[in-house]
């Protein structure tokens, strides 16, 4: 089997409304920007991926296909080596390639990745992502609403200037919806000592007094409380923490979270295959945490293929917990984030359940490569 074509669909979805990231304050999104790869074989059988839009990916692409064109598709180790040479240049651009390349290897064996990966289990749990800060009178309705859907957990969004106001959104939240669902929490600090961006940004007694003020509520976990190269910070904030600590997709590079994990920096790890040197890398990375005891939850938030890739992984290993499902309606309902799938993946009785066709299981709208 060769490789015969590789090629790249940027896609523009709109939202239904202005949606106000918080890990941007300030910033309003009107569309979700994806990228989506095909790579054809001689034997007919096409492997599908999507990474969320950066602007390098139809160049990375092309720069990859030179390598890659009348390869054979299921040497992946090889093409990964590839795919880390050129890393420098393209950054987390290059490595949907290599979940296409998963996505062959499932379709030639006949079998869902997560069952070619370990098979743990075929089906989830699964979290509402929440992605907006609100005021704690709006959040108690939406998980009131979330959990008539469904839901048996949710993640929300606290990046207030205040530990009162951070601490009302979830004190609402928990008197809502009581023992019912489960609570995590994200803070969105792991960027604010590189970028410019608004709004607070954390200390580590900020952090701690924050950890602190959830344990009442029964948080699941703090999420990236700390910048993300803080290693010496966020082991002292786990070790003192009252709730585990979370984080680390960001952190893109194999060796970074493999540093976040020998350090002892968080409870709960969460690398992104779209992100982290694909399947291979953060599947070992997997077996690296189970040995620590750590718990590895994927990051979802960028693009549907990538959701679906990062719920194999998740199902393929013991050392996991809730899975992330991004759904805020009305703004970022799961809804318009996975139209472009012609089986978006569900959540019932706060399960997501594996698909069951070969490869990632699902395929792209006709229209997207025609």
């Amino acid at each position: 089997m060769q490789i015969t074509s590789i090629r790249t669909r940027q896609v523009d979805i709109p939202l239904p409304a202005p949606f106000h990231p918080a890990w941007a304050p300030g910033r309003v999104e009107t569309q979700i920007r994806v990228a989506y790869i095909r790579i054809d074989t001689d034997a007919g059988i096409h492997g599908i991926a999507g990474h969320e839009f950066y602007g390098a990916e139809e160049q990375a692409v092309a720069r990859i296909a030179v390598y890659l064109s009348g390869e054979d598709p299921l040497r992946i180790e090889r093409h990964a080596g590839t795919l880390r040479y050129l890393w420098p240049y393209f950054g987390t651009a290059v490595w949907f390639v290599e979940i296409a390349l998963w996505d062959i290897l499932g379709k030639v064996a006949g079998l869902p990745l997560y069952k070619l990966l370990g098979n743990v289990s075929d089906a989830v749990p699964a979290y509402a992502s929440t992605g907006q800060n609100r005021t704690p009178a709006q959040r108690a309705d939406d998980a009131r609403r979330l959990r008539d859907e469904g839901f048996r957990a949710i993640k929300l969004r606290i990046h207030n200037q205040t530990l009162a106001d951070d601490a009302a959104q979830v004190a609402a939240v928990r008197q809502a919806v009581g023992n019912e669902m489960a609570i995590m929490v994200d803070a969105n600090q792991t960027d604010t000592a590189d970028a410019p961006l608004e709004g607070p940004h954390w200390t580590y007694h900020r952090a701690l007094q924050t950890a602190t003020a959830l344990a009442d509520y029964g948080v699941g976990w703090l999420e990236e409380p700390l910048p993300r190269h803080a290693y010496a910070e966020l082991r002292r904030l786990r070790e003192a923490s009252p709730v585990p600590i979370a984080g680390g997709e960001v952190n893109q590079r194999f060796d970074e979270l493999q540093r976040l994990l020998l350090d002892g920096c968080y409870d709960i790890l969460q690398p992104d295959v779209t992100l982290c040197e694909g399947l291979l890398r953060t599947k070992a990375l997997a077996t690296m945490a189970h040995a620590a005891g750590v718990l590895l939850t994927p990051h979802t938030w960028g693009d549907p293929l990538g959701m679906v890739a990062n719920l194999h992984l998740a199902a393929a290993i013991s050392n996991t917990t809730f899975f992330e499902f991004p759904h805020d309606p009305p703004a970022f309902p799961a809804s318009t984030y996975q139209q472009t799938l012609k089986e978006p993946l569900v959540v019932k009785d706060g399960m997501v359940r594996l698909p069951q066709s070969p490869g990632l299981g699902v395929e792209l709208q006709d229209w997207i490569f025609g």
